[in-house]
Parts: structure tokens; C-alpha cells; sequence
């Protein structure tokens, strides 16, 4: 689907992204976005009639965007050759550091659409971000049944748990390690041998 959307609203969608990351979903306007993207007023609502249908419009970006990089650091075929634990710590690590670097305002918004979904469980506010989750933990379960796990399926929830531990405690508190690729390798890698024992 991403890949059917034009240039123009590709922009206003990044643009969206950063305004809820800087001023949360309570900043997300039509005219916020606009301003965000430098364009002429009117153009976001062009394209995305009302503030409910920019909303759902930023949820599928994120969701395409984040179930592309997840899927690619698991990929099947390789996952059946029973993966060191050095090596997958690492393709972790790598999504990790490049949610919390080049897009860190995605993985903010992201957090903020989550606890939003979290407060209206009985709407379908959020639920594809919630898919993606579920999308995580089936990928990290295929890992752990990789790692020799004797449990895959616990498994592999706690190495979301800890993964999603590591990216709020990167975006609430920015250290030296949040992006380091091989500070986040070693974190990782010392759950993932739990798996493989």
C-alpha cells in the first residue's frame, strides 16, 4: 500500500508523524501538518477529508512501515538455519537503533497511538498498530524455535517485552546506548541465550 501512495502525501504523512511526536495527538491538525510540511494551506485536507481519516491514514503508514523492518530481520529462509544468537541479537539490535535514531518521532507517535488505543480498548482506535505487535511476537517466536527454545512461545513474547522495554526507555530517556547498535546487541543477546538453553 505504501508504495501506492504519491510523493505529496508521503510528506504530509511524515509531516503528520513529527506533529504527534512533538505535541502529541491533541496537536495533530490539518493546519499543524500543513505547517509541517511547508505547504500551502488546505493541501492535508485535500487528501485526507477529515482529522479521524488523517488519524487512520498515519496509523497504516506506521504499520507498513514498522511490519516491513520487522519482517525483514526475520526472514523465514534463514531463520531455518538455526541462527547464532550473536547474529539474531543483532538483526534486533538493528531495528532497535534505527527506531530510535533516524526515526525516532515514528516510534514516538507510535507510543502515543498505543496509549490512546490502551484508554478506548472497545474501539478500533489503534488496533492495526496493535497487529503489528502481534506481528512482532509471531517473528520473534519463529526466532526463539530457531534458538532451540523449549518454549518458543513464551519465549518469544519476552524478547518483545524486553525489546519494548528497551524502545520506551529510549524514547523517555535518551542516553549514549539508546541508538548504539552494538550496546543494544549485548542487551539483547544476553535474552536470547535464555532462550537457548
Amino acid at each position: 500500500m505504501s508504495g501506492a501512495r504519491s510523493p505529496r502525501v508521503q510528506a504530509l504523512l511524515t509531516a503528520a508523524v513529527a506533529v504527534i511526536a512533538d505535541e502529541g495527538l491533541r496537536g495533530l491538525t490539518h493546519r499543524a501538518v500543513d505547517k509541517r510540511a511547508k505547504v500551502p494551506a488546505g493541501s492535508t485536507s485535500y487528501y485526507f477529508r477529515t482529522r479521524q481519516a488523517l488519524f487512520a491514514g498515519v496509523v497504516a503508514f506506521i504499520a507498513e512501515q514498522e511490519v516491513a523492518e520487522i519482517e525483514a530481520a526475520t526472514v523465514a529462509e534463514e531463520l531455518a538455519e538455526a541462527p547464532r544468537v550473536r547474529q539474531v541479537a543483532d538483526r534486533f539490535a538493528g531495528v532497535l537503533a534505527h527506531w530510535l535514531g533516524p526515526q525516532r518521532d515514528r516510534t514516538r507517535a507510535r507510543l502515543e497511538i498505543i496509549l490512546l488505543t490502551a484508554r478506548h480498548p472497545e474501539g478500533e482506535l489503534g488496533a492495526e498498530l496493535l497487529r503489528v505487535r502481534e506481528n512482532f511476537v509471531r517473528q520473534a517466536q519463529l526466532l526463539a524455535t530457531a534458538l532451540g527454545s523449549p518454549n518458543p512461545e513464551e519465549g518469544g513474547r519476552t524478547v518483545v517485552a524486553f525489546a519494548e522495554g528497551l524502545t520506551y526507555d529510549g524514547v523517555t530517556r535518551p542516553g549514549p546506548d539508546t541508538t548504539d547498535r552494538a550496546a543494544l546487541r549485548e542487551m539483547l543477546e544476553k535474552v536470547l541465550l535464555t532462550l537457548a538453553t
